[in-house]
């Protein structure tokens, strides 16, 4: 075997010696208002589209419940208004009718 050429220094560093946790913090807390900025831009530009689809959907849904209450209240007063008609014909053509000759 060769002898090392240099002498083994008497202290080896070890990854959590070379590594300062501090310094990984630090930029982690440089680095997150980045993101949150990042965030916040994406969406403050998504909500203008987010609020007209809603906007659209409740159009959608207010029409469709409106067009079905229309349905059933058209059906209803068509309904009230034809039996007036004929109870009205019916009370007409009563009053106008001929008295009845006793045989």
């Amino acid at each position: 075997m060769t002898s090392p050429t240099r002498p083994l220094p008497r202290f080896i560093p070890t990854l959590t010696e070379v590594v300062d946790p501090a310094s990984l913090s630090s930029t982690a807390r440089l680095v997150r208002p980045e993101v949150e900025t990042l965030i916040d831009q994406v969406q403050s530009q998504v909500q203008p589209i987010f609020e007209r689809r809603l906007q659209e959907e409740f159009e959608r849904l207010v029409r469709s419940l409106v067009a079905k209450q229309w349905d059933d209240v058209r059906a209803r007063l068509q309904n009230e208004m034809d039996m007036m008609v004929r109870q009205s014909v019916l009370d007409a053509l009563d009053q106008h009718k001929p008295p009845e000759s006793p045989n």
